[in-house]
């Protein structure tokens, strides 16, 4: 089983926008959608943020490698939803 996410305000305040626009918009509704994309980033960025906080600092080599990981999701996300 996966752990448990953190809470974030921002990704508590996404969560509450995703909820409302399913109640009152339906799940297919457009807005609805960008709410759930938003909540997902929201905590993907808190769990980046918790596994982040309870590391020693990166070298220089590992960062390098880190960034070149973000760069490939980003550019494959841009990819699928172009």
């Amino acid at each position: 089983m996966p752990a448990k996410v953190p809470s974030t305000p921002e990704s508590l305040s996404a969560r509450g926008r995703y909820a409302a626009c399913y109640r009152d918009l339906g799940p297919d509704h457009p807005t609805t959608r960008q709410a759930r994309e938003i909540f997902a980033a929201e905590r993907y960025l808190a769990g980046v943020a918790a596994a982040v906080s309870n590391t020693p600092p990166l070298d220089p080599e590992r960062r390098h490698r880190l960034g070149q990981i973000l760069a490939s999701v980003e550019t494959e996300h841009l990819a699928v939803s172009a």
